[in-house]
């Protein structure tokens, strides 16, 4: 096992407690007319945002989870396998999937075009956080993002190492040394 240290603090829990405010408020103005939308959760580590986000909305959802791998260890296979799926049907339904983290896209783009392809009427992509260079790399644009972070090993509400770090409530860099 490799030393890990948390080199510094990206995201404070006050950076996120705005960044969750301000994103639940965009939330409730797209879904001011929809009834009981989907909020997915892409597990495990979208955890922490679907549930602050849940506890910031002004509208009834319901509440699903799919679990999927694309890595091992901090490393990206490029393909996705499905680990649970959904219990809800989606026909019909306006469905926001959630995830702390967006950095190939791989995941989130196979997502939407799958719960599109099961019915349903519109999929929005929340993230907690970006790691991207640009809006439209990986094939994805998410429709809403908390915070824009730079492209490094990130851990902290929800993102881990080999399931370290993910429960800590803010967002920092682990350096690791072999």
């Amino acid at each position: 096992m490799p030393e890990m240290r948390l080199a510094r603090t990206i995201l404070s829990v006050d950076d996120i407690e705005k960044m969750v405010n301000r994103v639940a408020g965009e939330l409730n103005e797209v879904l001011v007319d929809v009834e009981r939308p989907v909020f997915i959760g892409v597990m495990k580590g979208a955890y922490m945002w679907m549930a602050d986000l849940m506890r910031a909305m002004q509208c009834e959802v319901e509440l699903d989870y799919i679990d999927v791998s694309s890595y091992v260890g901090d490393k990206s296979t490029g393909h996705i396998t499905i680990q649970r799926d959904l219990k809800v049907d989606l026909k019909d339904r306006t469905v926001v999937i959630l995830d702390e983290v967006v950095d190939s896209g791989l995941t989130l783009r196979y997502l939407k075009a799958d719960f599109e392809a099961r019915g349903a009427k519109k999929v929005y992509v929340a993230v907690a956080t970006d790691k991207r260079q640009s809006e439209s790399a990986g094939g994805i644009t998410p429709d809403f993002i908390g915070a824009h972070v730079p492209d490094e090993f990130l851990v902290g509400y929800g993102m881990d190492y080999n399931e370290y770090y993910r429960g800590l409530p803010y967002v920092a860099v682990l350096e690791l040394n072999n």
